[in-house]
């Protein structure tokens, strides 16, 4: 009897010398879990569809290890994994392209799912509620498309990966008065801080330079008929127009403004053309000759190289809006955050966002912070909506 009980101590505590040598790796590949808020679904869900892409792989070239580019020509090489080669993970929750519904997902990533670090959203009236509640707990998140200058004032913990609108609002203006020689213009935005705060950089600029919005016109998302707020935009004789609109939204309002014969003589300058150039694309004569700005550098060399042709060899297709590229550029600074910092504690991955940042070649152009969290510069492409595409526009 006691060797036979002396045989089962021997199995047991050998078994749990195997348990314990099976565990310690298995608890060093724990994984890093990160939250992305992105709009599957709703209005926004082609561009909330490309961001999560390119959120993927950001992700998956992290975990397979990845020579990551810096300003100074160099690559960093990172990975496979973080810390001790635990795989970065992405928790990713639809926001229904709703700001109620963000603020649930974005609850359920800090209060459940306890992440370290958020990445999105697109539109600036679901960010900055959910930028000020991440903040209040001392969650890092990182804009993709949001672009609203209230973004500046939201904390220490907000970051923002593409310029607000007191670039864009300025870059547009300068380019629509220069092409169009109008000086009396309109203006039709959503009414929110993404919309309202187009408006205001874009026409406070063209007072500037010696014009004026002679209209402006402010409307309320998820509207089954436009008309008559289109007809108002129209009333005092511009000669040309400041459009913005999202996806469906801007199907919408331009097949009515074609239906009524209503566009500004010198035509349309859009903000942000992805926003709404795949939507349009059946009907596109309703959108052919509106001008605008895309944000992100030119096509080819390092953009395409570096990430249009692997976004392409994943997903069987070129890059379907501007901002999965946004996202990739969001992702790849967390990881080198949280690489840098040696930690998953959003403290830490918050003090490394600005140094990782400057030293990062993104492929949507530098991609240093301010003092605030903002963008210092971007990069913006004229273009022309064609023929359902958006080509470049020569002056």
């Amino acid at each position: 009897m006691t060797c036979r009980l002396l045989k089962r101590l021997l199995v047991a505590s050998t078994g749990a010398l195997l348990a314990l040598a099976v565990g310690a790796p298995a608890q060093a590949a724990t994984p890093i879990t990160i939250g992305q808020i992105t709009s599957l679904t709703g209005t926004n869900a082609v561009q909330g569809e490309d961001m999560k892409r390119g959120v993927a792989l950001a992700v998956k070239r992290l975990n397979d290890g990845y020579g990551v580019p810096m300003t100074d020509g160099s690559r960093k090489q990172v990975g496979p994994g973080l810390i001790d080669g635990r795989p970065l993970k992405v928790q990713v929750e639809d926001t229904e392209s709703r700001p109620a519904s963000a603020m649930d997902a974005t609850r359920k990533l800090v209060s459940v799912d306890h992440v370290p670090a958020i990445v999105g959203e697109y539109s600036s009236g679901i960010t900055v509620p959910t930028g000020q509640f991440t903040n209040s707990n001392g969650v890092v998140q990182i804009g993709v498309g949001s672009t609203s200058p209230k973004l500046a004032d939201i904390g220490p913990y907000y970051f923002n990966v593409i310029g607000t609108d007191r670039i864009m609002g300025k870059k547009l203006a300068e380019f629509a008065h220069e092409d169009s020689g109008a000086d009396k213009f309109t203006s039709i935005t959503p009414n929110n801080p993404f919309g309202v705060g187009l408006e205001i950089n874009a026409c406070g600029r063209l007072e500037e330079l010696g014009g004026k919005c002679v209209t402006t016109s402010r409307y309320e998302l998820e509207k089954s008929d436009y008309r008559p707020i289109i007809q108002a935009t129209f009333r005092n004789d511009a000669q040309a127009g400041f459009f913005t609109a999202y996806g469906t939204e801007a199907r919408l309002i331009l097949r009515q403004m074609h239906e009524l014969g209503l566009k500004p003589p010198k035509g349309w300058y859009a903000d942000y053309m992805t926003m709404w150039s795949n939507e349009v694309k059946k009907i596109h004569e309703v959108a052919d000759g509106i001008k605008g700005l895309r944000p992100g550098p030119s096509g080819g060399g390092f953009y395409e190289s570096e990430y249009a042709d692997a976004y392409e060899k994943a997903y069987g297709e070129a890059p379907t809006t501007a901002f999965g590229a946004y996202a990739y550029d969001a992702a790849m600074i967390v990881g080198l955050a949280i690489d840098k910092a040696g930690s998953a504690n959003p403290d830490a991955i918050k003090d490394a966002m600005s140094e990782v940042a400057s030293h990062y070649k993104g492929v949507t152009g530098g991609k240093t912070f301010d003092d605030n969290g903002m963008q210092v510069d971007e990069t913006y492409r004229r273009m022309i909506y064609k023929d359902g595409k958006l080509v470049p526009y020569q002056m």
